[in-house]
């Protein structure tokens, strides 16, 4: 099925090397006409022509992906290269107040909730965040529990090859239950090229005003191959 939406750009994870597709990225937002979440992937890697977060994509094509049974799953019906051919212009309204918005339809106390409802993408209030790095030697052995795509080509760690360190966030749902998820933002990973060597790697945490003594809200997503292991694709 083919359908056009006017897509509010939430969010996009850092590329990963799919043996089927090569270097793709997921691209997750907000579904303005019909109030949702949606996901679109996998996207190619191209520096001229990306997604950009708050920013909302005015008729912007997409069609089923068969080989996904997320209903919030989208493929792209153009190439990457045509992205600059649709109407986008930045989100001009309320953050705060659409977060809200987003939230109260959305939002979810917990990630059990989550797995027995068969959602897919989500946002939460972290309670109490923690962010930290992870060696990524430490955990090549899980490597695929952390990949957007189940055919990952293992000799490219989740390509991400040339980052030590894999961002986490620790943090509490507001049923108390703790959580470790990978923050699997483009952006998280962007910052250690380009803010980290002057600034070191924790700097992260502190541009996104992540701290232990208030709460933040994230966008989650499933792994479509394992449905119950999630990641962060962006924080508010």
């Amino acid at each position: 099925m083919e359908n056009n939406i006017d897509f509010l750009c939430l969010g996009q994870t850092v590329p990963e090397e799919s043996k089927k597709y090569g270097l793709r990225v997921c691209t997750a937002g907000w579904d303005v006409n019909n109030e949702c979440l949606v996901r679109i992937y996998p996207l190619g890697v191209n520096k001229d022509h990306h997604f950009k977060r708050w920013h909302i994509y005015k008729n912007l094509p997409v069609r089923n992906n068969p080989k996904d049974s997320r209903k919030e799953s989208w493929r792209l019906n153009i190439d990457i290269t045509e992205l600059s051919t649709i109407d986008c212009k930045k989100y001009d309204g309320n953050r705060i107040a659409a977060l809200k918005m987003m939230f109260d339809l959305y939002g979810s106390k917990d990630i059990v909730t989550l797995n027995q409802s068969r959602k897919s993408l989500a946002i939460i209030n972290m309670v109490k965040p923690h962010g930290y790095f992870e060696n990524k030697s430490k955990i090549i052995q899980n490597v695929n529990q952390l990949s957007m795509f189940e055919d990952l080509n293992t000799n490219n760690m989740l390509g991400k090859n040339g980052f030590d360190y894999l961002p986490r966030i620790e943090f509490k749902d507001e049923l108390n239950k703790p959580h470790k998820l990978m923050f699997n933002s483009w952006d998280a990973y962007m910052h250690q090229i380009n803010l980290a060597p002057k600034y070191g790697k924790d700097n992260l945490w502190n541009q996104l005003k992540l701290s232990p003594k208030d709460n933040k809200l994230a966008l989650i997503g499933n792994m479509n191959h394992q449905r119950n292991a999630w990641l962060i694709i962006s924080t508010f």
